[in-house]
């Protein structure tokens, strides 16, 4: 059985680990996320600190998403005047801390905090997607401006975070890629948004935590890019990626969490275990050779039902333990 030492080894030290570990088990409290109303509104939609709207979504398991026809920023160039960011010293940091991380033991649990809609994500959000990848293109400056006033605010949380939480890890969420490409150019992504990344990833490491870089899709020319950001691991890889080339290739730079194919038969909710287990086993075979691996793999639930993302998981997780139980 994988233990936090195994976890560490992998994502730290960038070793192979004596037993694989899993991020989505007992193992890994996860904290911030979905329950950062400030960032994602409420559960089941409203608005957040920023004033975007959202809504459930029926295909996510009721996870909000940001609702269509709803925009905050019309004009890229105005958003000193318009974007408004959410009061931090508000939020019941000491309540939050205590709740999330009731029961958990530090000694033997890796606690991690998910920082979700980090910058390129929060353009997007507050303007329509649309209209964020061409205000991009168009207005780089008042773009950078935008989302160096992003990057300080994320770095006003972090702080807050290492405070109250005290986690390992800090995750932050800014999904760049589709399943098939990148939204932006690797050339945008460096000029406006890999310099962000890296200041807050730069501050996280200042006080006490450690990064990590998650994005879903097809993000593999990247990777070294997410490297010189700092990030010790790269979360929720999909193996639209060449997992194994990148493990081989940069495995002692960077981390690899993920692998299961969450587009493919497998991460459907109505998969069968025998499809669900020859998926947990490809993943086993063929990234855990490599170490500085750790597995994960989810699956799309439909409903709106708070536990339904928590279901997903269950097969996943008995199925990978039962073909790691003798490892």
């Amino acid at each position: 059985m994988f233990t936090k030492e195994d976890y560490m080894a992998a994502v730290v030290e960038h070793e192979k680990p004596q037993h694989l570990p899993s991020a989505m088990s007992g193992l890994v409290v996860m904290t911030g996320g979905a329950l950062e109303t400030f960032e994602n509104g409420p559960f089941g939609g409203g608005p957040d600190g920023f004033g975007v709207i959202w809504e459930a979504s029926q295909s996510a398991g009721g996870q909000a998403v940001p609702a269509p026809g709803h925009v905050v920023l019309e004009d890229i160039t105005a958003w000193e005047d318009v974007v408004k960011f959410p009061d931090l010293d508000a939020y019941d940091w000491d309540g939050q801390a205590k709740l999330q991380l009731a029961g958990a033991d530090r000694n033997r649990q890796v606690i991690e905090y998910g920082a979700w809609n980090a910058q390129f994500l929060r353009v997007t959000h507050l303007m329509g997607f649309m209209d964020g990848l061409c205000a991009f293109a168009e207005e780089p400056e008042a773009c950078r401006g935008l989302i160096d006033a992003i990057t300080d605010y994320k770095i006003r949380l972090a702080e807050r975070v290492a405070h109250y939480f005290k986690p390992d890890f800090f995750t932050s969420y800014d999904d760049v890629a589709t399943q098939q490409s990148l939204f932006l150019s690797p050339q945008t992504y460096r000029d406006l948004i890999k310099p962000s990344h890296k200041r807050l990833n730069d501050a996280v490491k200042a006080y006490g935590m450690l990064p990590i870089m998650h994005t879903c899709g097809h993000c593999e020319p990247l990777i070294p890019d997410f490297i010189d950001e700092g990030a010790v691991a790269w979360s929720s890889a999909q193996p639209v990626n060449d997992i194994a080339g990148i493990l081989q290739k940069y495995g002692k730079q960077i981390a690899v969490i993920g692998g299961y194919d969450s587009n493919g038969p497998a991460g459907r909710e109505d998969a069968p275990d025998t499809v669900i287990e020859a998926e947990v086993k490809r993943c086993i075979e063929a990234y855990s050779p490599y170490g500085s691996y750790v597995f994960m793999g989810f699956r799309v639930m439909s409903g709106t039902e708070p536990d339904l993302f928590f279901k997903g998981l269950l097969p996943i997780n008995q199925a990978f333990d039962k073909l790691t139980q003798d490892t």
